[in-house]
């Protein structure tokens, strides 16, 4: 028969001490870690299924086709027809819209200065569905998103000073710009310029609009 067992010896206690603090701290950080990746998928999620009430939130009433030229940089060609501007504001970025319509031969003169020497505008192999959308997009301005497009559909992103040319280095945030030849010899120019610091938001009707980088004291 055996004796009743022996009490632990401090090394044992001092090791489980040791062993239960190890284990809280793994666990802690592991919930801190959930935490925060439930709280990117929640954010990804409302940008790409965001609801009627996302979709009109937080887009100023003031923006204007000149507007969205000068805070971009952008010199947009004098014969762009179906001009649209958007500015969406959120507690992470701010995002400047502008969308053109111009010949094709145009848009080939417009996008060539803003691409860096010796690269190619990307084509669409990953499209999204048909009824994509999201809460900063082009579907505010009444079309659809540019990534549901693939036939005619040319895409490149451009930082300021990234080309070596006057329209790079005019341009006064960085911009995804999607070309969609949507008709034979008719391409529509969709600029997303997104920043982490807020954009200049356009006056009032009638008021002065943002400087622009020749403006801006050196």
């Amino acid at each position: 028969m055996s004796g009743p067992a022996a009490p632990a010896g401090p090394g044992k206690q001092k090791w489980s001490w040791r062993r239960r603090l190890a284990v809280g701290a793994w666990v802690f950080s592991g919930l801190c870690i959930l935490g925060v990746l439930g709280t990117v998928l929640v954010i990804a999620y409302g940008l790409r299924y965001p609801t009627e009430d996302q979709r009109e939130c937080c887009w100023e009433q003031n923006a204007a086709p000149e507007w969205a030229a000068s805070v971009t940089g952008l010199r947009v060609p004098e014969t762009a027809t179906d001009r649209r501007p958007g500015l969406h504001t959120n507690v992470q970025y701010d995002v400047a819209l502008l969308v053109f319509t111009v010949p094709t031969a145009e848009a080939d003169r417009f996008l060539q200065p803003l691409r860096r020497e010796g690269t190619q505008m990307a084509r669409n192999r990953h499209p999204e569905e048909p009824a994509y959308t999201r809460s900063d997009g082009f579907s505010h301005l009444g079309l659809p998103e540019p990534e549901t497009f693939v036939e005619g559909m040319r895409i490149t992103s451009v930082c300021p000073r990234e080309a070596k040319t006057p329209e790079s280095g005019a341009l006064r945030l960085c911009a995804k710009i999607h070309a969609h030849e949507f008709q034979p010899g008719t391409t529509r120019i969709y600029i997303w310029a997104g920043s982490d610091a807020p954009i200049e938001k356009p006056a009032a009707e009638g008021g002065a609009l943002p400087p622009t980088r020749s403006d801006q004291p050196r």
